[in-house]
């Protein structure tokens, strides 16, 4: 390699003599030119020299470390214009800043992206200083380069991780706008609300104030499917019963992110397609349960293309506040007696429903009685043909039932009296303080409708059952504001008056025919299926009907 030979300045020599009495210049007379030259071609730093007199500035010398970190050999590099180092991502700010301080003589460095022989971008800082002849004329300029793409990096991801610190902080402000805003205005709403429409009502209001709108349902076990009751705010057009099955829809159905979000008990996100720039772009499903009750969903639809990490913690504390709230306005109706839960669960393998199968009928229950130690049921045989006290009993003793009296045999309505041996449901039914209220036998299968205090109880009884009970399966589920146990009052106090036999003399007589004209059924018979005498009988009929007759008089 032909190493350039640059002119030595007198002037230079004398002031270092001058400048140091009679001590030689350790940079000019004691430094011989080869060592220069070896220090240049082995510096661990990039340099080059640039003919600042021929046009476009030719390199006419490059060092070794140059060819390692460009890849470009001595041969490539000397005789062009270093501009070969750089491409299409080389910014042009640090260009025009190298080709201003060259126009103007000065010195400078600047950061930029390069590109190596293979292609592979680097970031290179470059420093540029000019050269000067003894005229005092820029001759070469010298540029020394250092690869700088680890450290860059390390900014690059410093700087990103400070952005990410902001974003997370803007979200935390977000966050915190938000349990200011929504969260706030959806737990005064749950609080001053005095009924379940009323809560309903207010919540989505509350929520529609902050995002593009909400609707919230109620959650129906037996048919697995979610109720829209409220909705405020723009919500699309799919505001209908939703299946727990659901998992497709329309583009901008919220179908499948509620049920989702019921079945998993998690709050869920998803983009949906808007028209509009008003529309909403995305909707969250948001599970309202608490315990084991599950009571619905809030649909919550935004403009955002996708909600934030924040906004799921978000919603998902609105969802247990609004479930907390549903369920302390569920005891407080438990508490005054005006709220009950009702639902059907269908038994395939019931004693009941083969003793109505062996008979070829249906079973209509018109009374329980518990005089026997035991409670027994009362049961009107309807579409039953040819019956007899031999049949019953054979059909009773097939179907592991028994059989404590048959009424009213000779006419239309056989009454049958009779006991069931305990089966898994009597312990489920005092497990969650259930209460069977009555029974219905059709083609074979035995229904008992269940009633419940408290919602969550009801959920965990007829889930137990359906899980517990051979063939089970809920036939209905429904919250009834009203039953005949609030307006109750007045029948528990007469009943509380009457003893067992009382009560049951009471019973057999209505259920059977006693008070029809002509009677269906006599005195006698009564008397004989309650295993006591005729007069025992109409004394226990007199006294309950005197006390009754006192409680509607006297009130």
């Amino acid at each position: 390699m032909t190493r350039p030979e640059f002119p030595r300045s007198e002037r230079g020599s004398e002031r270092s003599t001058r400048a140091s009495g009679s001590a030689t210049s350790a940079s000019t007379d004691a430094v011989d030119e080869a060592l220069k030259t070896r220090t240049m071609d082995e510096a661990p730093v990039g340099i080059t020299i640039a003919d600042a007199t021929e046009p476009d500035m030719p390199l006419i010398y490059v060092n070794a470390a140059f060819e390692r970190m460009t890849g470009y050999s001595t041969s490539y590099a000397v005789g062009r214009n270093c501009r070969f180092l750089q491409g299409e991502a080389t910014r042009e700010k640090p260009v025009r800043q190298m080709r201003a301080a060259i126009e103007n003589g000065e010195p400078t460095t600047v950061e930029l992206r390069n590109y190596r022989r293979d292609g592979e971008l680097f970031w290179n800082e470059v420093t540029l200083a000019p050269l000067r002849d003894e005229a005092d004329e820029i001759a070469y300029y010298v540029g020394f380069q250092q690869d700088v793409t680890r450290r860059k990096r390390a900014e690059e991801a410093a700087a990103e991780r400070a952005e990410r610190v902001e974003r997370e902080r803007t979200g935390q402000s977000r966050l915190l706008e938000r349990l200011d805003g929504v969260v706030a205005d959806v737990t005064e709403a749950v609080a001053l609300a005095s009924s379940r429409d009323e809560l309903r009502r207010d919540v989505v209001r509350s929520i529609a104030n902050t995002y593009t709108g909400a609707w919230i349902g109620t959650y129906d076990p037996a048919t697995e499917t979610v109720e829209p009751k409220a909705t405020a705010g723009e919500v699309g057009p799919d505001i209908e019963s939703i299946s727990m099955d659901s998992t497709e829809g329309s583009a901008r159905s919220a179908s499948p992110v509620v049920a989702a979000a019921v079945e998993d008990r998690r709050v869920q996100l998803e983009p949906i397609e808007s028209t509009e720039p008003a529309e909403a772009a995305a909707v969250a499903g948001v599970p309202l349960y608490f315990g084991e009750a599950t009571y619905g969903a809030i649909a919550v639809y935004a403009q955002t293309e996708e909600f934030q990490r924040h906004e799921r913690d978000v919603l998902t504390a609105l969802g247990r506040t609004v479930a907390i709230g549903i369920n302390a306005l569920e005891s407080q109706r438990t508490l005054r007696g005006d709220n009950v839960v009702e639902f059907e669960l269908a038994l395939g393998d019931h004693p009941l429903g083969a003793f109505a199968e062996a008979l070829s009928c249906s079973l209509r229950h018109t009374g329980t009685v518990g005089d026997r130690g035991e409670q027994s049921l009362l049961f009107e045989l309807d579409g039953a043909t040819g019956v007899d006290d031999e049949r019953v009993h054979a059909a009773a003793e097939a179907a592991g039932v028994t059989v404590h009296a048959i009424l009213a045999a000779e006419t239309a309505a056989t009454l049958v009296e009779l006991s069931v041996d305990q089966t898994p449901l009597e312990g489920l039914l005092r497990e969650y303080s259930g209460e069977l209220c009555r029974w219905s036998v059709e083609d074979g299968v035995a229904v008992a409708t269940i009633e419940v205090g408290r919602e969550a109880l009801a959920r965990s009884l007829a889930a137990d059952a359906m899980e517990d009970l051979p063939n089970a399966d809920l036939r209905s589920y429904r919250r009834r504001e009203h039953t005949h146990r609030t307006h109750r009052g007045f029948v528990g106090e007469i009943e509380s008056q009457l003893t067992e036999r009382q009560r049951a003399a009471l019973v057999r007589a209505h259920t059977s025919g006693y008070f029809a004209w002509p009677h269906e059924t006599s005195g006698d018979e009564i008397a004989e299926s309650m295993g006591v005498t005729r007069s025992t009988f109409h004394q226990h009929l007199r006294v309950a009907q005197r006390k009754i007759v006192a409680a509607i008089v006297d009130q």
